[in-house]
This record gives structure tokens, sequence and C-alpha cells, in this order.
């Protein structure tokens, strides 16, 4: 059986599969983004002080979680 066959058995039984396969990596890709954001903004804070540091580690930490919830709702509602 080639890739092209197995294909073609995926979405014979489930068309929308690939689609909704695409979605859940993308907004896997996002969630490794968000982490990203989080440690730079660790990195940040060790180099520069500034008084609103905590407010942008909250930010960063709620924008993570964000992601982590959208993948979660992602899985639930697809």
């Amino acid at each position: 059986m080639t890739p092209m066959d197995v294909l073609n058995v995926v979405l014979a039984f489930f068309p929308w599969g690939f689609t909704k396969l695409a979605i859940l990596i993308l907004v896997l890709i996002y969630i490794v983004f968000s982490a990203v954001i989080v440690r730079q903004e660790q990195l940040m804070s060790k180099v520069v002080e500034i008084p609103f540091s905590p407010i942008l580690r909250v930010a960063a930490l709620a924008h993570l979680f964000a992601s982590i919830g959208a993948f979660g709702l992602a899985l639930i509602l697809l």
C-alpha cells in the first residue's frame, strides 16, 4: 500500500481529518511560540530591570495558558 493509498483511505472515511490534524498541529506550534515568549521574557527580566517586569511576566504566562486552553478547546470541538 503506497502513501497515497493510505491518504485516500483516510480521506474516504474522514474527509475533514487532514484539516483537523493541520489545525491541531498549528495550535501546537503556537504553544511552542508562546513558550518561547515566556522564556524570552525571563531572559529579558534578568538583563533589564524595569518596574513593570512582573506585569510582563503575568501577560506572557497568561498568553501561554490561553494558547494551551485554545489547544484544549480545539481537541474538544474538533
